[in-house]
């Protein structure tokens, strides 16, 4: 095992897009990173950069202590895990996990006792014999993951493994491939767009978009504490909702005024925002913190709007909502008597509220 250090890594093709820009990320030893971004942000691009399938412009690749810029791929002692399996199809599950061994010249009783350990672990044992048109998706990709593991490498890189498979399986393999790190101890890399994904999975997360770090953090907490609006904006189901509005603060009295929207400030906000006073700002809330108010028992500040759609979760319920021109999501409760095109008297918790530079995006903290 080993940990794996990018130190000023850039990436730009010959027809001039500069795909990764100067990055610097390490991945400790045995640790689970996920890069995770939108298509096009880098992160496949990086992956392969660290397995030897591209090669870097600039700066320094490390897998241990070992500099890799020159090595070939099959030297890296890596093993990589690709979208669409890569399996070869004249050969059987045993054959196929055990190509790699046999390359490196292992000997044929090892290579027994290390693919059917492996094939146990994965519940493979039973189609050892089959080839992969007989294997449904989920089996094929346990397979890809079990070549990957019987070579015992210095580290796994995953590049969008469960793409492929539908809802249900993707699940079940988010789990297999989490026990997995659990009981090999290794370090892995992951790759994909899905932020679900990288929440359930990562021991870290690093956001990528346009090829730049956005931030790098637990799930947790990139989740509570984003760096800038597009974290904010990617991380999070459904997505965080912002509003533009400008902070008006006297001694008395701070607020967040929007457009139809007015919400007190606290002391520790006040103070947050001090710089701000009279300037445009965007707020975020995530749609757990807006709550449908009593009016009867609720004498508090609360905004109204309109109920536009509502989607049953069946734990849960989706209220899209609108106010004025502004739309939103509220996340309640599944049993409510909410119907479309009603006005909701609505509680936006100011605790758990994000506020944005609007002209740098960054957080303002």
């Amino acid at each position: 095992m080993a940990k794996v250090t990018l130190n000023n890594v850039s990436k730009v093709y010959e027809n001039g897009f500069e795909a990764v820009k100067n990055i610097n990320l390490e991945i400790y030893n045995k640790e689970f990173m996920v890069l995770v971004g939108p298509s096009g942000c880098g992160k496949s691009t990086t992956l392969r950069m660290i397995a030897g399938l591209e090669e870097a412009n600039n700066g320094e690749i490390k897998i241990g202590e070992k500099v890799v810029n020159n090595v070939l791929p099959k030297d890296r002692d890596i093993a990589f895990v690709f979208q669409n399996y890569a399996l070869y199809p004249h050969m059987t599950v045993f054959e196929n996990m055990a190509f790699g061994l046999k390359l490196r010249k292992v000997k044929k009783a090892e290579i027994k006792e290390r693919v059917e350990a492996t094939a146990a672990v994965l519940g493979l044992s039973e189609v050892l014999n089959r080839r992969p048109k007989q294997l449904s998706g989920g089996q094929r990709q346990r397979v890809a993951v079990g070549r990957a593991i019987v070579r015992d490498p210095k580290v796994f890189l995953f590049d969008e493994p469960l793409s492929n498979l539908d809802a249900k399986m993707r699940v079940q393999m988010r789990a297999e491939i989490s026990k997995l790190h659990s009981s090999l101890k290794s370090t892995m890399v992951y790759v994909t767009h899905d932020q679900t994904e990288a929440m359930t999975m990562g021991d870290r997360i690093c956001v990528m978009n346009h090829g730049v770090i956005q931030q790098l953090a637990t799930p947790l907490e990139l989740y509570d504490y984003p760096n800038n609006l597009f974290v904010a904006g990617f991380i999070g189901t459904p997505a965080m909702n912002f509003f533009e509005g400008v902070i008006f603060e006297d001694k008395d009295y701070a607020q967040f005024v929007g457009d139809g929207i007015k919400i007190d400030l606290n002391d520790t906000q006040k103070q947050q925002l001090s710089a701000y006073n009279g300037r445009a700002v965007i707020m975020g809330i995530r749609s757990e913190f807006i709550q449908i108010a009593d009016v009867k028992t609720n004498s508090g500040q609360h905004n109204n709007a309109i109920v536009e759609v509502i989607e049953p979760m069946g734990s849960e319920t989706y209220l899209y909502l609108k106010i004025n021109s502004h739309s939103f999501v509220a996340k309640v409760e599944a049993h409510n008597k909410v119907v479309v095109g009603q006005n909701l008297a609505l509680i936006l918790n100011a605790e758990k509220m994000h506020f944005f530079d609007k002209e740098t995006e960054l957080a303002i903290r």
